[in-house]
């Protein structure tokens, strides 16, 4: 699988869908396209690569509450 700046994986999302993933921290957001399954760590929902996570949050913290919403709308 080959990943960008945009990749992001979920367990059940089909791929290659773009979702858009909100910050409830700090109110920003950024799209991802699903391209890998997974996380495998328990109370996690969505994985982003770094890029696309500092995007939208400090990426030392790892981690933020979320959402996750699809279909994007135009």
């Amino acid at each position: 699988m080959i990943l960008d700046s945009e990749s992001a994986a979920h367990k059940t999302i089909e791929f290659w869908t773009r979702v858009k993933v909100t910050s409830l921290e700090n109110g920003k957001s950024t799209i991802v396209k699903i391209l890998d399954r997974g996380p495998y760590v328990q109370g996690r929902i969505l994985d982003m690569v770094k890029t696309a996570f500092s995007r939208i949050h400090n990426s030392s913290k790892g981690i933020f509450r979320g959402k996750i919403e699809w279909p994007i709308q135009s």
